[in-house]
């Protein structure tokens, strides 16, 4: 397949399995001084290879669309080799190993049942002995024996999963029924919706949970803990909030 944006233009063609990809090529000091608003020259990276699936076409707009269904690694690799390496500097050798880490603060908001927290329990162990960070949990009451018998740091977000269970097993529908509105529950789990944003967003900003009497009365809960980011399943609620407010990164996933 060809595309031709213009007649002064080069072509490219993207056979199957090659990629062909346009990239800049610095230009001289004689080029840059002879004229200062010419664009770079191009060339042409080919990347022949038998397991590189890969479609392009234009759209309306002018724009070239590259759809790549295998091989998105090797064709990173290929480009980074051009790219973000300075003229002159080698390509470090494969067995050289990274830097490490720099410890983290990181916070885990989950809302749920056991099933929902115990994943991430087994998450925070990694992060903690293998990599250095430090790692909060922040769930609900019941499971701060679980949590700190595990060796992570708990903070409570208030909240009984007994009550959210079974307020969606009696409302399993996106509206409540109006059985639900005559009694009052709206209300109550507004409030209790409230409460758990307020604690998360505590979590991510003061050094320990001071609502609750925890048994890690160590250096560590008694450090300073500003989140650095932030992991948490999607019934937590207030992680995006949190995340944008501190300017961190965030990760959600369900367990």
């Amino acid at each position: 397949m060809s595309v031709q944006p213009s007649e002064t233009d080069e072509t490219y063609t993207v056979e199957p399995k090659t990629l062909r990809s346009a990239l800049p090529q610095t230009p001289t000091v004689a080029e840059s001084e002879s004229s200062s608003t010419a664009p770079p020259s191009y060339r042409s990276l080919a990347l022949h290879d038998s397991q590189v699936d890969v479609d392009a076409y234009p759209t309306e707009d002018g724009l070239l669309v590259v759809d790549i269904e295998n091989g998105a690694s090797k064709i990173v690799n290929a480009l980074a080799a051009e790219l973000l390496l300075p003229d002159g500097e080698e390509t470090p050798p494969p067995d050289q190993p990274s830097p490490p880490a720099p410890p983290l603060n990181v916070v885990i908001q989950i809302v749920g049942s056991r099933g929902d927290v115990q994943p991430f329990v087994a998450l925070g162990q990694v992060l903690k002995a293998n990599y250095g960070h430090r790692v909060r949990i922040a769930t609900h009451p019941t499971f701060k024996k679980f949590v700190e018998d595990h060796g992570l740091e708990f903070f409570s977000i208030t909240g009984d999963p007994a009550q959210m269970m079974d307020f969606m097993v009696k409302n399993p529908g996106l509206m409540p029924k109006f059985k639900t509105l005559r009694e009052g529950e709206i209300g109550r789990r507004r409030k209790a919706i409230f409460e758990i944003v307020e604690a998360c967003w505590r979590s991510c900003i003061e050094p320990s949970d001071s609502s609750s009497d925890s048994d890690q009365d160590d250096d560590t809960t008694r450090r300073p803990f500003i989140a650095d980011a932030i992991i948490a399943n999607p019934p937590s609620f207030a992680h995006i909030h949190c995340a944008e407010r501190l300017g961190i990164p965030i990760h959600m996933m369900f367990t």
